[in-house]
């Protein structure tokens, strides 16, 4: 089965690489809020730097032990689940580092 030309195997691969480029440019931008943090003490940085990388990092790392770990039928209802918590507590971190930034 081809989809715009491109077999489901050629889509597979281009989606794994952009899994793989949305991890590293949440390091990139956890790397620079750490560094923001450490040249003005801002804390509100320090929480969107963890909100950012619980929302790409913690998700991907989540999802690659979870598919190592789990079987595929076990996985389909774990992974939702681990999914949606990451999500919400890197995005708790993110809303808490903007209320955190007003006050500031």
């Amino acid at each position: 089965m081809e989809i715009a030309g491109l077999d489901l195997r050629t889509w597979a691969r281009i989606g794994q690489a952009i899994w793989w480029l949305s991890a590293l440019v949440g390091l990139s931008i956890v790397a620079l809020a750490v560094a923001g943090y450490r040249r003005n003490r801002s804390t509100s940085m320090l929480f969107l730097g963890g909100g950012i990388a619980t929302l790409t990092v913690v998700s991907f790392v989540t999802t690659l032990l979870a598919a190592r770990l789990f079987s595929p039928a076990l996985l389909s209802g774990i992974f939702p689940l681990l999914d949606g918590l990451t999500q919400l507590v890197g995005m708790c971190l993110i809303l808490y580092a903007i209320v955190l930034a007003r006050r500031e």
